[in-house]
């Protein structure tokens, strides 16, 4: 029998998952109707019985076609490009039909041999596919010990309804906003059950309000209408669960849509509904494919949660926070600490009385802030809860964000606030700066999502909601427990972070590729083993040394011979290198990567680096998103601390207040701003955010809510300007005051002293028999670069091939140009003169192999043996006199050469202005000699801005 196609299998090794397996984008969403169509259509002309002489099975079909001459292999017939157009196509659960039609069959006439153990053997040999790992969803933000539900729930579905149109508010002629009353609320209701949507005029119609009429959500938020059921909508329909489905209870549908959710495999869905329904096997696969089309993600809430909120939206028009205290939750202002604490971590501040009951309660405050993880856990993923994490682990124990940037910057805050505790005592009052936009009631990302601008893989992949988050993590940290493990057997280690990335990207081309992972520019097929080892390597493949970018987006595995003809430069620029070095078609690579997605593939183009810079500034827009999460859940974390007294304050209202107050200076009487600049925020300087806390701190409740007021105005614009137009200052000398405390500022670095990181650069070095390096000439006959501090490698396995030098060891063939620098070790020699030793990242590694991390970081003894002055990783700081006056700087780079560059601590942007010839800023540049003339010594800066100078000392 021909092999079979089949499209309803990842091709992988994993089950397919019939929700993930649906794409955003519109070009995809076609093609995959028209292989459904195709399925649908082969599936038409089955019959288990052979009815009106249908075929079978699949194999029966398909040796029919091919003894009338037709075509038994999927092909797409369609000429247009990004279309698809099949009159044949097979999906994994015809073929295991065929497969179980077949061996019954062969098991009556041949029961000795074909038994139920040899079927369950040869089938998962023929079909076996690994199972997914199921999405751990986050915590309900009620319920932290319950998972979110999803939102394709029908109790989901009609909490929102409720929650929505409860809210929904008349405007009256006077802008008075008045609620529906019971009756007119449940036949918008009623209407949004049997609906998909209902636009505001239908709304109106309904209600027999007059055209005129507004709605606040209309005004609010620019919205055209109110979602309904989605989930009954479609699973209601006649081809479906028919009218059936409305006349089960609401517990009925959850279990049906919970088990449509969490079935990933098609088959075995389609199964399930046969069994559980009865019905035929089309009806079943109809079905089955329609709940793909439900609600994807979670909302905040689980259904154990639900259960006792909706009876309460139900019975009145309350709106969701009434609810939450009819459920018999406390209102949100009203929680006190729902995790585990000890009595002696807080202290009573105060009191306060209950709104909804009346009681008058205690107020506590944390005397320290503990881990995030612990205090937030409606917004981290689940930890472990292994007792042995939970004081050395925290982060494993209590689970953690899974946005990078969040995690270090809440970290971060604890480490400065528990500091200023220490030294100043707990503050009255906590401001924190939000990078949101006044009044903006809907999620942002969503409304661009609703007007067109970003598609929901977009959100799904970037948006820093608990949500999105908690979906990430759960997915990465099961796939890398998997990877890990894989790779562990080949390599019979522990694997290394490199190792970790060539699993990654060789698991994201399986996906990307139907389970083959191909170099994209020779074509060799690279498994698992052949990525671990030497002969394949990590390509950027836009240079990192232009885009900076290191992400997986601009990564692929490619054989190392690739990699050497490529060198540092976009593939289209290697394209003649490839024909001509290795008769490698520019047309070939790009059909090896034309299912690859956009992000990755458009960087093979003509174009590649102009679209780059295009999409550059998209980093800036993910950095300002990761602001605004980090800056929303600080302000609840740091409420730890000060209960009563902590508050937020829009960005937009400190540079407006930052400009009026003077501190930008005057672009029209040409005054200098605190930093130096005219009318604007000196970026350049790290000094700026401590200009912006100086406004911060005087901002007061009046101020805010004036400035929200207008902002949240149609004429905003005018308003704000006319009130900040006659702001006065503080105190009359509030600029002198800024200038002078913001000069005095010490600004914190953070060292890393880690010796983690690349130990040599890619290109490999040919070492003859004599010593001297193989080296290619250049087209014009010249040698290439003079090599230095090359690292020579020998085999003691190979002595024959390679050779012994006179004292029987082995000769070394091969040698890589050393990476990254980890420190440089200023020592005293024998005459007291100081010397620079650059360690490598290479010989730190040596180092910590043979005698442990801690010699690496000896205190007084260098790793050459001589007397240790200091020794200095990258941002440690060093105190130095230049030009005669004590300056305050921190090491930016150290060269093999023993040169060290500085800036001063409170320069920013240091790289890229040094490089700028119109910048008048550069390096301060020192060599060992000359910082024991400039009476350097090694500083500390700590988090809170306190320098430690031990003094020079010769």
């Amino acid at each position: 029998m021909p092999a079979p196609c089949s499209t309803s299998t990842s091709g992988a090794g994993f089950k397919s998952n019939r929700k993930t397996d649906k794409s955003s984008k519109p070009d995809e969403k076609k093609k995959a109707s028209e292989m459904q169509n195709a399925i649908n259509t082969l599936r038409s002309q089955l019959d288990p019985e052979g009815a009106g002489g249908k075929a079978r099975t699949v194999g029966e079909l398909l040796w029919r076609r091919m003894q009338a001459g037709q075509e038994v292999r999927a092909k797409n017939k369609s000429t247009k490009p990004n279309t698809v157009q099949y009159d044949l196509y097979i999906d994994r659960a015809m073929i295991e039909a065929e497969f179980d039609a077949l061996w019954a069959k062969q098991t009556e006439l041949n029961p000795g041999a074909f038994t139920k153990a040899a079927r369950a053997e040869l089938k998962d040999c023929l079909l076996h596919q690994r199972p997914l790992k199921p999405v751990t969803p986050g915590r309900c933000t009620l319920e932290p010990d319950e998972e979110r539900a999803p939102l394709a729930l029908p109790s989901q579905q009609r909490f929102r309804i409720y929650q929505e149109v409860n809210n929904l508010r008349i405007l009256g002629e006077d802008l008075q906003k008045e609620p529906l009353s019971l009756e007119q609320r449940n036949v918008v209701v009623y209407a949004l059950e049997q609906q998909g949507s209902l636009n505001f005029k239908k709304i109106k119609t309904l209600l027999k309000l007059t055209g005129t009429t507004r709605f606040s959500l209309e005004d609010d938020v620019k919205r055209e209408e109110l979602k309904g059921n989605n989930t009954s909508v479609i699973l209601s329909k006649e081809e479906h669960f028919g009218s059936d489905w409305l006349a089960w209870s609401l517990e009925r549908q959850d279990a049906i849509v919970k088990q449509l959710l969490n079935e990933e495999n098609e088959a075995a869905s389609v199964h399930w509904l046969e069994q559980e329904f009865g019905f035929d096997e089309r009806r079943a696969h109809v079905i089955s494919q329609a709940s793909t089309k439900l609600a994807d993600g979670y909302g905040s809430l689980s259904t154990k949660a639900l259960a006792k909120i909706l009876p309460a939206l139900k019975a009145e028009v309350i709106t969701y926070d009434k609810a939450v205290q009819v459920a018999g939750y406390d209102h949100h202002s009203d929680l006190g600490f729902d995790f585990d604490h000890g009595t002696d971590d807080v202290e009573q501040v105060g009191e306060r009385i209950i709104a909804s009951t009346g009681e008058i309660k205690p107020v506590y405050r944390f005397r320290q802030l503990p881990y995030y993880g612990k205090a937030l856990q409606r917004h981290v993923g689940f930890g472990t809860g292994d007792p042995k994490d939970k004081d050395d682990a925290p982060e494993k124990y209590y689970g953690k964000i899974a946005n990078p940037t969040v995690h270090i910057g809440l970290n971060q805050v604890r480490e400065v606030v528990n500091r200023l505790i220490k030294r100043y005592g707990h503050p009255s009052e906590v401001i924190v700066e939000v990078a949101n936009e006044l009044k903006r009631r809907a999620d942002h990302r969503k409304k661009e999502f609703r007007f067109g601008k970003i598609t929901k893989e977009t959100m799904r992949r970037y948006c820093s909601c608990a949500g999105c988050v908690n979906i990430r993590q759960a997915i990465n940290q099961e796939l890398n427990k998997e990877l890990r493990a894989e790779a562990a057997k080949v390599l019979g280690r522990k694997p290394g972070d490199y190792d970790m990335e060539k699993m990654r990207l060789w698991n994201e081309a399986k996906e990307i590729n139907g389970g083959i992972v191909v170099c994209p520019y020779s074509g060799e097929t690279l498994g698992v083993a052949k990525i671990l080892s030497s002969d394949v390597e990590i390509d950027h493949i836009l240079p990192h040394s232009i885009t900076l970018d290191d992400g997986l987006a601009n990564k692929v595995l490619c054989v190392r011979e690739a990699n050497r003809i490529k060198k540092e430069r976009p593939p289209i620029e290697a394209k003649n290198d490839f024909l001509r070095l290795k008769g490698w078609k520019y047309e070939d690579i790009l059909a090896r990567i034309k299912n690859w997605p956009d992000q990755k593939r458009y960087r093979f183009g003509d174009d590649a680096m102009e679209k780059w810079k295009g999409r550059a500034d998209t980093f800036l827009a993910r950095s300002l998103n990761d602001t605004r999460y980090l800056s929303r859940i600080a302000v609840e974390y740091l409420g730890l601390i000060c209960p009563q007294g902590t508050r937020s304050i829009p960005g937009q209202l400190t540079a407006k207040l930052r400009e009026v107050l003077g501190l930008d200076g005057d672009k029209e009487k040409g005054t200098l701003g605190v930093l130096g600049l005219v009318g604007k925020k000196n970026r350049n300087d790290h000094r700026h955010h401590a200009v912006d806390a100086c406004v911060i701190g005087v901002t007061n409740r009046g101020m805010l809510q004036k400035f929200s007021e207008a902002s949240a105005s149609a004429r905003k614009k005018e308003l704000t300007e006319k009130l900040l137009d006659t702001l006065d200052p503080p105190w009359p000398t509030y600029r002198e005051h800024v200038e002078r405390a913001v000069h005095n500022i010490w600004v914190s670095h953070k060292p890393d002293h880690g010796y983690e990181g690349a130990m040599m650069e890619a290109t490999a070095y040919g070492i003859k028999k004599d010593g001297s390096i193989k080296q290619k000439l250049k087209a014009d006959g010249e040698e290439g670069r003079e090599i230095k501090n090359l690292i020579r490698i020998s085999e003691p396995k190979q002595l024959a091939r390679h050779g012994v030098d006179a004292d029987g060891k082995p000769l070394p063939y091969i040698g890589y140009v050393g990476g990254s620098n980890y420190c440089i070790e200023i020592v005293r020699n024998d005459k007291g003169k100081w010397e620079g030793e650059v360690i490598s990242t290479f010989a730190a590694y040596q180092v910590v192999r043979e005698f442990g991390a801690d010699r690496l970081r000896h205190p007084s003894l260098s790793i050459s043996g001589k007397p240790l002055v200091m020794r200095l990783v990258i941002d440690d700081i060093v105190r130095m006199e230049i030009q005669g006056k004590e300056q305050t700087m921190r090491m930016v780079k150290v060269a093999g050469s023993g040169q060290i560059w500085f800036a001063p601590v409170c320069e920013a942007n240091v790289d890229a202005r040094n490089r700028d010839k119109a910048d008048a800023f550069t390096y301060t540049s020192k060599m060992a000699g000359s910082l024991q003339t400039a009476k350097a010594r090694r500083a500390t800066i700590s988090p809170i801005g306190e320098l430690r100078d031990p003094g020079f000392k010769e």
